[in-house]
């Protein structure tokens, strides 16, 4: 199963991965350059948060239904949707807050221990910018 959005492009995989590892880490001036280019681009947040959200709760077609799949599924969903409402109602002031909502998920859900929320965060930005410049390079090609 894949996320509701197309593949982002490498350059916007690395822009979204290093803005939250920024801010995690409370490295206020990366932080501060990133964020202006983030803010350009009121989309890229929510985008992002369902590269890593997406693939962790989705049902996926091999999943054997049962409530708590379809429970962790609808929590995905809302926590998408709220995320995407924040953007929109409050881009300027929604990026660092959905920066510190996603590390705090990849800490919560994905790392093996919560404090290795930076050590998760790049592994999966390596992870996913492989994925974003095999994407585009195909979709390239096919021009």
């Amino acid at each position: 199963m894949s996320p509701f959005i197309p593949s982002l492009p490498p350059r916007l995989v690395q822009l979204g991965f290093d803005y939250v590892l920024a801010v995690e880490a409370g490295d206020d001036v990366p932080a501060a350059r990133l964020s202006s280019e983030v803010q350009q681009l009121p989309g890229l947040l929510p985008a992002f948060a369902e590269l890593i959200v997406f693939p962790v709760t989705a049902l996926s077609d091999d999943t054997d239904p049962c409530a708590d799949f379809f429970a962790l599924d609808e929590v995905g969903v809302i926590y998408l949707m709220a995320i995407h409402g924040w953007a929109t109602d409050a881009p300027a002031a929604a990026a660092p807050g959905i920066a510190r909502t996603i590390a705090h998920f990849t800490g919560q859900i994905l790392a093996k221990q919560p404090q290795d929320v930076a050590r998760t965060l790049q592994a999966m930005r390596n992870e996913h910018l492989e994925r974003a410049r095999a994407a585009h390079s195909v979709a390239g090609a096919n021009r």
